[in-house]
């Protein structure tokens, strides 16, 4: 089962709130785990960052493929593995995962098994992010299933919480790079480095 870091959150709910009329996708990434033995039963596997995608038309088949190249070669100099997908749906109300969700989400699922595919509820958004704001789905009997809100998908619940609402605070959002901003002008680095620092510092 996937669990969350305060990084990978705080990075999603950033990138939602810097484009809060488009939708948003974007990428999440694990450490990668040694070979598991088949009868241990392994802890959960901790979704460490993300990498914001798109914000506006998401189904961008070439500029998908050129992103997902690139952060899989990011992910292997750096012992990472891409183990799901995020998305913010443009129509407030809609927190369905649509066909572009499941599609993206399908296919990381093809090559990690525990991938999961998270949908954030814009219209749960505030400042403050007293409750975390999104559904997780995870890949079961080739479906994807919702997962009861009562297991605790985070790392530390009350430290995300924290870190978010004080970056938000400070519009840290601002600075964020996505995928798009990244082909408007190459030097924007998508793995946010500012970013990561400032979550750190706040830790």
């Amino acid at each position: 089962m996937l669990k969350l870091t305060t990084q990978a959150y705080c990075k999603m709910l950033l990138h939602a709130a810097k484009y809060p009329h488009c939708a948003v996708n974007g990428i999440l990434v694990a450490e990668k785990q040694k070979e598991k033995k088949k009868e241990g039963h392994a802890g959960p596997t901790l979704c460490v960052d993300c990498v914001p995608l798109f914000h506006g038309t998401l189904a961008l088949a070439p500029m998908l493929e050129v992103a997902l190249t690139l952060i899989d070669t990011w992910c292997k100099e750096n012992k990472y593995v891409i183990a799901g997908y995020y998305q913010a749906n443009e129509r407030i109300k809609e927190v369905r995962p649509n066909q572009v969700a499941e599609k993206v989400a399908a296919r990381i699922s093809e090559n990690f098994s525990e991938a999961a595919m998270i949908i954030l509820d814009s219209s749960r958004f505030t400042m403050g992010c007293f409750t975390p704001i999104l559904s997780i789905y995870d890949h079961l009997d080739n479906k994807w299933k919702c997962r009861d809100p009562s297991i605790d998908s985070f790392e530390d619940w009350t430290e995300a919480q924290k870190i978010t609402s004080a970056l938000l605070e400070s519009r840290s959002y601002e600075n964020l790079i996505d995928f798009d901003n990244h082909l408007d002008d190459l030097r924007n680095d998508w793995t946010n480095p500012e970013i990561n620092k400032s979550v750190l510092h706040l830790c």
